[in-house]
């Protein structure tokens, strides 16, 4: 008996030390790809700088020289202007929307963050930036009609991060990782997102809206995004109790909020003390937003104005992981069973067709960014018809959405109340 205890403490002790070890080599890891990324974005950053200049008139010089030969209303254009919209927030979200019916809740969350951050990265950069856009520096190029400053290309930068985040996230199965067939098939769908980005991309140029330098800056930087998604976050790897443990821990959830309320800080900071540059804007509004070449835009999709509405969607990012910390708070109240809320989704098809309407419905504040007016007054636009839309939205589909579902048992069987 005693030989028996003895071993069981010994077998405890090395797997804690095993443990230790693992954990010793992980920060090690995450410490030198931090490192090594911090590098990237630095020289991705400083080589954009030294070329950006040439590379623009190069633009220009190319982008004329298709205008003489295709009319603004031609299929050559049409065809180009079709594939942008497959770069835009309007196609994402569905997308997003996919991602967090079908698969577990760490894998929608990751897939968010992306969006949401590559978003914000983008616009940020716009406003310190305040770079032209190839159009509004010749008087034939008005294949498009983008109000908001141009460098990076939002279009690269989020479809890169975006589309390689969700392949990693749709393939995170032993399917895909351990029968050949299932990594010939990865392989295929990675090979194929990664030309469909490529074509978004292209067409950005091609219909003038951006100049090679920022698809090129857009691209890398959505790599780098990328990169720390998956690489350093990472929490599609998390099995459900570490992903439960690791958004609950007071510790982390301090640690995140300080960086979501530094971001913003930023972005206000950043938007309130730099201005519009004079020139570019008397250029374009005068010459191409006047409504002879292009609608005339509102207050709030122009220059510095665009640039930080869209950032602003970084809130949802805040709402669904507040969602997400409320619902296990709440279901712990309930006397519910969490350690299979990780994977709610998983539920006969007839559950799934019942819980779909009430997903939708629990985030119906998006709705708001469709009809607050337009022509309201700025403050009004950036909180009701921006910042409060999307944080209520993620808060609404992460929290009500699926507590709802599980309260109706209409998500994961598993997930019920114990037993006293």
């Amino acid at each position: 008996m005693e030989n028996k205890v003895k071993n069981e403490i010994d077998l405890i002790n090395s797997t804690q030390v095993e443990n230790k070890e693992n954990n010793e080599k992980k920060n090690v890891y995450l410490l030198i790809l931090s490192i090594v990324l911090i590098i990237y974005f630095a020289i991705v950053i400083s080589t954009e700088i030294t070329y950006r200049n040439k590379l623009f008139e190069k633009s220009i010089e190319y982008q004329e020289d298709l205008r003489e030969k295709y009319d603004k209303g031609s299929a050559f254009y049409n065809c180009w202007k079709f594939f942008s919209f497959f770069g835009t927030n309007i196609f994402c979200l569905p997308v997003f929307f996919i991602i967090f019916i079908f698969f577990p809740l760490n894998s929608s969350f990751l897939v968010l963050q992306t969006l949401n951050f590559s978003n914000y990265l983008t616009n940020l950069l716009k406003m310190i930036y305040r770079n032209k856009r190839p159009y509004w520096d010749s008087n034939i190029l008005d294949i498009v009609c983008n109000s908001g400053y141009g460098n990076p290309s939002g279009h690269s930068l989020v479809c890169v991060s975006f589309f390689l985040v969700v392949v990693h996230v749709v393939t995170n199965f032993n399917f895909f990782k351990k029968s050949l067939k299932g990594k010939i098939f990865r392989i295929v769908i990675f090979c194929f997102l990664i030309m469909w980005a490529a074509l978004i991309i292209i067409c950005r140029v091609l219909v003038s809206a951006h100049s090679i330098n920022q698809i090129i800056y857009g691209t890398l930087l959505g790599i780098g995004i990328y990169a720390i998604e998956i690489y350093i976050i990472s929490y599609h790897t998390y099995s459900s109790n570490e992903f439960i443990h690791h958004i609950t821990k007071i510790k982390n959830v301090i640690i995140y909020m300080v960086i979501y309320i530094l971001l913003i800080a930023l972005l206000i900071i950043i938007y309130f003390s730099i201005d519009d540059d004079e020139d570019i804007e008397k250029l374009i509004f005068k010459k191409i937003f006047n409504g002879e070449r292009c609608e005339t835009k509102r207050k709030f999709q122009v220059l510095k104005n665009d640039g930080f509405t869209q950032a602003l969607a970084i809130t949802s990012i805040i709402g669904g992981q507040l969602g997400i910390i409320l619902l296990i708070y709440v279901l712990k109240k309930l006397n519910y069973k969490i350690e299979y809320i990780n994977e709610f989704n998983k539920s006969s098809i007839k559950r799934w067709f019942i819980r779909l309407p009430i997903i939708i419905v629990s985030g119906i504040f998006l709705i708001l960014y469709v009809v607050i007016p337009k022509k309201s007054p700025l403050a009004v636009i950036i909180i009701f018809k921006f910042a409060l839309p999307f944080f209520l939205t993620t808060l609404g589909i992460y929290f009500v959405g699926i507590l709802l579902s599980i309260y109706f048992n209409f998500a994961n069987e598993n997930i019920s109340k114990n037993i006293n």
